[in-house]
């Protein structure tokens, strides 16, 4: 990623919020590491990471530069989809 004057004024995006600071941590180095300059805002409030307490609120937002929003969604869809795949009645799964 090339640095210049501009992309300290670069309009941040929230991507997407998260509950606890290990998943957010995880999606921000994924883009960290394929060029975004992502950063996380927010905290864990009412209690101590990553443990909830009752009554206790943990909100941390991932933003990303406006510009970079599309990438860095591919990136997250990437990140979260699902393993599994269904299977049709008729799919022989072999033995595994």
């Amino acid at each position: 990623m090339t640095k210049n004057n501009n992309d300290k004024d670069a309009e941040f995006v929230t991507l997407a919020h998260f509950a606890n600071m290990s998943e957010a941590g995880q999606v921000h180095e994924l883009l960290q590491n394929n060029g975004i300059d992502a950063v996380l805002q927010g905290g864990n409030f009412g209690g101590l990471d990553p443990l909830p307490m009752v009554g206790g609120f943990s909100e941390i937002q991932l933003l990303v530069p406006a510009a970079e929003l599309e990438k860095a969604m591919e990136l997250y869809d990437a990140f979260f989809q699902d393993e599994s795949q269904t299977l049709t009645e008729d799919q022989d799964v072999g033995n595994q």
